[in-house]
């Protein structure tokens, strides 16, 4: 079993890091540090996640997201075509995002987190992964005041995160995850997000994965058997029901499984997480399987964060050594 998480740390980290990403984004906004003091704040924050996933001995690394506000904004404020809004809730969560909202036809104007990526990869030795939002959790999370239509919009967010891919492929990303939270909740569009990945990912030559969180696939996931990616991820904490409809699904990919709860600061126990891998490992092969938390960490305290990584590689370990 490969060992990751989904993308974002925390963000606030009480005596773990020498500067805090919230505060210096304040003090940026107030003026009272430059563009570039502010990019070391993130720089610094980079390599510190990045190390904290090296000594926990995960086997793929993600940059933890410190410059992320939410999925959509890092590429919204940068694309043609769109002004964020005010907060909106994000699905069902106690979670708010700024809303984009789309007024023409969005345009890629070059590459939107390349050099961020390039980077966060400098700081490793093991392989790190891209994260962009998947197209249609983009479409169906923003506004449209321009297509006015669900798969015009869907399409053409297809189009142009298929170029900002390209490009992170170009800079040496051999993974790149598209998270579509949006495929958990009530009726998706499954034929319309399903031939969206497929746009995205068409003559990519890294590793893809799709991976959705938060909500249950609600018999949804034979159809996600069907996209054009190597590796789909599944969240098994918010769904347990999911582990039992694998069952029942013909497998046609490597599975990446959210095992612990991202969201709840009680840690899962090695002997938990060794039942769990029982049950799997009658479903698939374990060396089909990716095993993370169910969503990403940023909304835990530091530690919990912390011990949640450490407590997956050490299960997956000792599971090897039985």
């Amino acid at each position: 079993m490969i060992t990751t998480t989904v993308g974002n740390f925390p963000k606030v980290a009480e005596d773990a890091y020498t500067t805090k990403v919230i505060g210096a984004i304040s003090r940026w906004q107030r003026k009272e540090l430059t563009d570039s003091e502010l990019e070391r704040v993130f720089q610094e924050v980079t390599k510190a996640v990045i190390q904290e996933q090296e000594t926990a001995g995960l086997d793929l690394l993600t940059d933890g997201q410190v410059r992320w506000e939410d999925l959509l904004n890092p590429i919204a404020r940068k694309l043609e075509g769109f002004e964020i809004n005010g907060l909106s809730r994000w699905f069902d969560n106690n979670i708010y995002y700024r809303r984009p909202i789309l007024h023409k036809a969005p345009r890629w104007t070059g590459p939107i987190l390349v050099r961020d990526y390039q980077f966060a990869a400098q700081c490793t030795s093991r392989p790190l992964k891209a994260i962009l939002p998947g197209p249609y959790t983009f479409a169906k999370m923003s506004e449209d005041r321009y297509y006015k239509s669900e798969q015009k919009f869907t399409r053409a967010m297809a189009e142009i995160l298929h170029q900002e891919a390209k490009a992170l492929e170009h800079a040496g990303a051999p993974f790149i995850q598209f998270d579509e939270p949006a495929l958990g909740f009530a009726k998706p569009n499954m034929a319309l997000a399903v031939e969206a990945i497929g746009i995205v990912t068409q003559g990519l030559k890294a590793k893809t994965a799709l991976y959705t969180y938060f909500g249950a696939l609600n018999g949804n996931l034979g159809s996600l058997m069907r996209a054009k990616v190597d590796v789909i991820g599944l969240d098994l904490v918010s769904s347990p029901k999911t582990i039992m409809n694998l069952k029942h699904v013909p497998i046609k990919k490597t599975l990446a499984l959210g095992c612990l709860d991202g969201r709840n600061t009680k840690l899962e126990s090695v002997t938990e997480l060794h039942a769990l891998f029982n049950v799997i490992r009658k479903i698939l092969p374990l060396e089909q399987i990716y095993v993370n938390p169910n969503t990403g960490l940023e909304f835990l305290p530091h530690e919990q964060a912390l011990q949640k990584i450490q407590r997956l590689q050490e299960a997956v370990v000792s599971y090897g050594e039985r």
